[in-house]
């Protein structure tokens, strides 16, 4: 290739990149209820985030483990410390969706040290309009940065420059901050260095260079975190889920915490069974709509002869799928633990368009990225939350948590900790054993109760003062059609007076 022709041709990825980066931004942003808090668990990274720039580095009491994301997080809020509660929490949503998008770069040139540009360009495309890794990527949660930080790892263990690999050391152990399990990845990790380097005369020198620069971080980040904090730290994380499993698992101990493991029935099948099961329902349930063709012509087309190349992503495929097969046994339902996968998944796709590519190469790419957008588009639009709902769901929350002390567990009660947060803010509410911050408002599970009136007598002692009910609900819809036959409710609003589009009522509970 003439000089010319590589400018032109790296000015066209560029251009290429540029433009997709713009697109993969500009959806994310199209899907992203900005006008919407974030729930769940994003709201306790949310919290350590705001105490880290008030505080200082590593604030008290808030989530164990796991706090890389969040005190990244706290570097940006440090320069809007000034800003209300749902412009922060916007601010840690686009932080997401810009590492997300960001992340398409490493993908990029990880995958042309295996196969031409075209079809570098075309897999990237997958990773970036994977519907799945939009809606997370627009929670505001930890994984688009883990997500970064394996690929990152991934890259450099095969980057021509062999000395980079050092930098695969780096990016473990500031995944392992990101989420805990990720120190298991440094046992790959040094297989694949030995695999990589065994023709060298000296290869233990360099693999104690590796070592120390993860040993560095990784050391001195613990100890400042567990000192300051008296918290649990990293490695006894992974210790406690090892004693799990002998424990719980293996010994048949019952955990009464636990609705899976509180009997003593066989803990083991009932932990193979969940794992397995969750594991392959999740992993075909991510690779859905985009992924899944391209990944089997990928298995059809890949060469069969076994690689050191192919022994490592191998054991990245099975390290980075522990904590999933570990979450699915425990019974835990979330597509989020395997996304990680998906990159492996986009190397594996890159042998499918190989083979397409040999039929007609333009028009195969023009139909690919086509209909990968519009595919994307069509489901993300599918699954994403109705952002009219959630709205006013949240509004109908905000209202509840103002007045309640207790509540009953309705769709939607998501958004009581949120409230509980926006009725407190600007200061943060306090916080519990498990480094998480603590409801104000109480919620009391409706399972094991048949009729409502046992529900609210039981629990209205324990602290239960209001009841939520959509018109939907099933367990107290009676309650919904026949208020009147309910002397002991008081109805103090219903959304029917106010045009709303969901319907509910909101129910206080006197003495008769």
């Amino acid at each position: 290739m003439q000089k010319s022709d590589f400018v032109e041709s790296k000015k066209n990825i560029i251009i290429s990149f540029g433009l997709l980066f713009l697109l993969g931004l500009g959806i994310r942003f199209y899907f992203t209820p900005f006008s919407i808090p974030i729930s769940l668990d994003a709201i306790d990274y949310f919290a350590y985030a705001v105490a880290m720039s008030r505080e200082g580095i590593f604030p008290s009491g808030y989530i164990l483990t796991n706090f890389g994301w969040p005190s990244f997080v706290s570097i940006f809020f440090t320069f809007a410390k000034d800003a209300d509660m749902l412009t922060l929490m916007d601010l840690q949503r686009i932080l997401s969706i810009i590492i997300s998008t960001l992340t398409i770069i490493p993908i990029y040139f990880l995958t042309k040290i295996f196969f031409k540009k075209q079809i570098a360009l075309l897999v990237t495309i997958l990773f970036l309009f994977d519907p799945r890794i939009i809606q997370n990527s627009i929670a505001g949660i930890t994984d688009s940065l883990f997500i970064l930080l394996t690929v990152l790892t991934l890259l450099f263990i095969f980057y021509k420059k062999s000395s980079l690999i050092y930098l695969s050391f780096i990016f473990v152990a500031l995944a392992t901050f990101v989420r805990y399990e990720g120190i298991v990845l440094i046992i790959p990790l040094l297989v694949s260095y030995v695999l990589k380097n065994k023709q060298e005369k000296i290869p233990n020198i360099k693999l104690l260079v590796g070592i120390s620069l993860f040993l560095i971080i990784i050391i001195p980040i613990n100890f400042i975190n567990y000192e300051d904090t008296q918290q649990t730290s990293i490695f006894s994380q992974i210790v406690q889920r090892g004693d799990f499993i002998s424990g719980t698992i293996i010994e048949n101990k019952p955990d009464i915490d636990d609705e899976f493991f509180a009997t003593n029935e066989n803990h083991t099948i009932i932990f193979i069974e969940n794992a397995v099961g969750g594991f392959v329902k999740y992993l075909g349930w991510i690779l859905i709509p985009i992924f899944i063709i391209f990944s089997i012509l990928g298995v059809i087309f890949m060469p069969k002869k076994v690689s050191k190349n192919k022994i490592i992503f191998g054991l990245f495929f099975v390290f980075l799928s522990i904590s999933g097969i570990f979450a699915y046994g425990r019974g835990f339902q979330e597509t989020r633990y395997l996304l990680v996968l998906l990159p492996i998944f986009t190397l594996l796709s890159g042998y499918g368009f190989n083979y397409l590519m040999k039929y007609g190469p333009k028009k195969i790419v023009l139909i690919i990225i086509v209909a990968v957008i519009i595919c994307s588009f069509i489901f993300t639009e599918y699954k994403i939350q109705d952002k009219q709902y959630e709205s006013e769901m949240y509004d109908a929350t905000l209202f509840l948590t103002n007045e309640a002390e207790g509540v009953n567990n309705y769709h939607g009660n998501k958004y009581v900790k949120v409230a509980n947060l926006q009725n407190n803010w600007p200061e943060l509410l306090d916080k519990g054993i498990n480094g998480k911050m603590e409801l104000v408002t109480k919620k009391f599970v409706i399972k094991g109760f048949e009729e409502p009136q046992d529900y609210i007598e039981l629990n209205k002692n324990k602290g239960l003062t209001h009841l939520f009910i959509n018109e939907d609900d099933k367990f107290f819809g009676d309650i919904f059609m026949n208020e009147k036959n309910y002397p002991n409710l008081e109805k103090i609003y219903d959304s029917n007076n106010f045009n709303k589009n969901i319907k509910y009522k909101i129910f206080k509970i006197i003495d008769k």
